[in-house]
């Protein structure tokens, strides 16, 4: 008699834990799916691809100068002041450290340069200019210009004005509390029309100050 009392405990005992491990592990389940679900609802009621493009760039000045074509354009100084933007109220803006490049017809790269990471909090703005210069991107490194581009360079500085382009090639974060989205994006400052009259080998953008760059959202 007491040993199927003592069985009978026992099955109860294994019962209980069968069904608490059971209990929990359904209540696991449940957490995360609740998590997933409202990870789905934020990616789609705040991602930035679902949006206007938060990130503002504009290009408020360019010049160049040294620019000696009959030599070489790698001791030429481009300099390039953007403003870069956040037009929202609730997301913060990391770009990582980026290489950037002065293209002629955007096509062939002529110079290119190292930024510096950059913050952008809500409704926040920072100017940054970039030097483009003979250190270049990583141990003074510059593209390799073809004969064939030099010639058309030099021909349209005789001519008085070059047509160039900026590229920046960065990995942007987008934050909102604790959810976060990455993108690698490509952004372009076309049709940048350099006009040669302060003097020899330098010259300044012309047309309209600033210009919008476009900043397209990866998909």
């Amino acid at each position: 008699m007491v040993y199927a009392e003592r069985t009978m405990a026992s099955l109860k005992s294994q019962d209980c834990g069968s069904i608490c491990q059971l209990a929990l592990f359904l209540l696991a389940v449940l957490a995360g799916i609740s998590i997933i679900t409202l990870g789905l609802m934020m990616n789609s009621k705040y991602s930035p691809r679902t949006q206007k493009q938060p990130l503002v760039i504009r290009l408020n000045s360019f010049s160049v100068s040294d620019l000696n074509v009959s030599n070489s354009i790698s001791g030429a100084n481009w300099d390039a002041m953007l403003l870069f933007g956040n037009r929202h109220s609730y997301f913060e803006i990391s770009i990582e450290s980026f290489e950037s490049f002065v293209y002629y017809y955007h096509q062939d790269a002529l110079s290119c340069a190292l930024v510096e990471s950059i913050h952008l909090g809500p409704k926040k703005q920072k100017l940054v200019q970039i030097k483009f210069n003979a250190s270049g991107c990583g141990g003074g490194e510059q593209p390799f210009v073809e004969e064939r581009v030099l010639k058309e360079i030099k021909r349209d500085g005789d001519n008085g004005t070059l047509h160039l382009g900026l590229v920046l090639n960065f990995q942007a974060s987008y934050r909102k509390g604790p959810w976060s989205w990455v993108y690698w994006l490509k952004a372009k400052c076309t049709d940048l029309d350099v006009l040669f009259e302060t003097g020899p080998g330098a010259g300044m953008m012309i047309g309209d100050e600033p210009r919008a760059c476009s900043v397209p959202l990866l998909k």
